[in-house]
């Protein structure tokens, strides 16, 4: 597992489409960067170094550090699907972090990371379209990448090295808000495209009562939601747009259905929201994930 390095060491966990992008970038700006991967996944990596092919920071390739573990005391962002959490909570807790910065979609995981107990945690969000093509090689479609977190992170470490290496940040409201404010957005896209197993382009057509149940929803939570403010972001997004869903369910992956879909149905149940749109979609969903 190698020794611990002792310092402001940023540890990356999981070198996704996420987790790789902000790694090479981070990493070529100068900062202490240690990928936390598998052990096959940190042996390739520490070979092959990371290359990134980005409409944003253009194209590069670095080397750098991957371990099984986080570094002892550092700050250390959570890039990987919220299922595998359980899987990484015990090597993050062991590491003693400084901070905790998850970078999860959907709602349920923010308590596991609180669980953590580093001095400092919150669950955010960010906003990339950015895919792992082969374990160290990674193309970042969007020409932003966008990480929105809670107030009381502002005068964060994690949020000024963010700063520093180029990182667009949004810093404002409470956790569960920052959650929302992403959630309410990509869950349409994400159950839309799964659901229908095409491009945003094709699956947004008749798509009004799954965003009017999703508006709804997020409304009741306290982020005030119409339909046609999803409409207007769906919009705005490439009609050729895929969503990790929908590429989990075609190639037959574990998949955030539940962060992503279920978790809603169960929320909705508790503010008495009807969802027949939404709960079509996860079932459609569920038909193809079993053929």
């Amino acid at each position: 597992m190698g020794s611990y390095r002792i310092g402001n060491v940023l540890s990356i966990v999981g070198p996704g489409g996420v987790g790789g992008v902000l790694a090479a970038v981070a990493q070529r700006a100068g900062e202490d960067v240690v990928v936390v991967a598998t052990p096959q996944s940190a042996r390739v990596l520490n070979e092959r170094g990371l290359h990134l092919k980005s409409r944003q920071f253009g194209e590069f390739h670095t080397d750098i550090v991957a371990r099984t573990e986080p570094s002892a005391n550092s700050l250390v962002i959570v890039a990987v699907k919220s299922y595998s959490i359980p899987d990484i909570a015990d090597a993050i807790r062991d590491s003693k972090p400084k901070e905790v910065l998850a970078l999860c979609n959907g709602l349920a995981h923010a308590e596991a990371i609180h669980a953590l107990g580093a001095p400092r945690t919150t669950s955010g969000s960010i906003r990339i379209v950015s895919e792992r093509v082969e374990p160290g090689r990674f193309h970042h479609h969007s020409k932003f990448t966008i990480i929105g977190m809670e107030e009381v992170a502002r005068d964060w470490e994690i949020s000024a090295i963010l700063n520093r290496i180029g990182i667009n940040t949004n810093i404002g409201g409470t956790e569960r808000q920052v959650l929302w404010n992403k959630l309410r957005f990509l869950a349409p896209m994400a159950l839309l495209t799964a659901s229908k197993a095409t491009t945003l382009g094709s699956a947004r057509q008749g798509s009004e009562e799954l965003l009017a149940e999703i508006a709804a929803i997020a409304t009741a939570e306290g982020m005030e939601t119409t339909a046609n403010d999803i409409a207007d972001n769906l919009a705005r997004i490439d009609g050729d747009s895929d969503s990790s869903l929908g590429r989990d369910v075609t190639a037959g992956n574990r998949t955030e259905l539940d962060a992503l879909g279920t978790d809603l149905i169960r929320i909705a149940r508790t503010h008495g929201i009807a969802t027949p749109a939404l709960e079509d979609a996860v079932a459609a969903i569920e038909r193809r994930l079993r053929s």
